[in-house]
């Protein structure tokens, strides 16, 4: 039986080649290694884990519990759920709740976990989809800035082009362009095929 290892801070070979001279050293068969994912031959005994924690924890990597990963991945689809439906973003969710609720956790203890394993903060994940969201809309759809903010939940379009700009560094209307240029350019397209 194989043994998946989910390993947080490895970002170059020089990190799977430490891991793996490391690993293969304490009498360990490493079937496959790749960034953050590590598959050692036999099922691991708690003796083990403990010794490739100890291992990794020397080396400056974190062993990820497949449990934390399920936390983090679940709470991405539950954001991504919200900003995926094609109807307005109902401004009293709370995304705290919603997650707490659904992940049978206190917010506190996933927006920790969030920032530990993913580099940001559960906050600027969320403002970020749905910018996402924004941009998604600007290009493909008719529209106005207004009711795009009204749809994705921001309370004016002033804190929808501030948060836009920050994130993004373009203004909305610079999204905006991009769509007239798709239309002029299958508008050109159609004609010329008449």
């Amino acid at each position: 039986m194989t043994t998946e290892i989910l390993i947080k801070g490895m970002v170059c070979e020089r990190c799977v080649s430490v891991i793996k001279d490391g690993l293969t050293a304490l009498g360990y068969k490493i079937n496959k290694i790749s960034l953050g994912k590590l598959f050692i031959e036999t099922e691991l005994n708690k003796n083990d884990q403990s010794r490739v924690e100890y291992f990794l924890a020397e080396n400056g990597f974190t062993l990820i519990s497949n449990r934390q990963l399920r936390i983090v991945t679940q709470a991405k689809e539950l954001i991504a759920d919200v900003f995926n439906k094609n109807t307005k973003y109902d401004s009293n969710l709370k995304f705290s709740s919603l997650l707490s609720e659904n992940l049978h956790m206190n917010y506190d203890s996933i927006s920790a976990l969030f920032t530990e394993l993913e580099g940001i903060t559960l906050e600027k994940y969320i403002i970020a989809k749905r910018l996402e969201k924004v941009k998604e809309l600007l290009v493909y759809t008719e529209f106005t800035l207004t009711e795009i903010a009204y749809i994705t939940g921001f309370s004016s379009i002033n804190h929808l082009s501030r948060q836009f700009k920050e994130l993004t560094g373009f203004p909305p209307s610079h999204f905006k362009s991009v769509r007239q240029s798709k239309q002029t350019l299958s508008g050109k397209t159609t004609e010329g095929n008449l």
